[in-house]
């Protein structure tokens, strides 16, 4: 989940529009990928449970 702005990135849905095909695990999403919904780096994210 962005700590900015609360969106959760869904490793099952991925983000096929960026490249991120369903499925894949947010420890291979890479690390200059930043937050759809407010431009937040990967490391403005933290693990939540669903």
């Amino acid at each position: 989940m962005c700590l900015i702005c609360g969106w959760v990135y869904d490793e099952s849905a991925g983000l096929p529009d960026e490249g991120i095909p369903a499925g894949t695990l947010w420890t291979d999403v890479p690390m200059n990928w930043t937050c759809p919904e407010c431009g937040a780096r990967k490391e403005d994210f933290e693990m939540v449970a669903l």
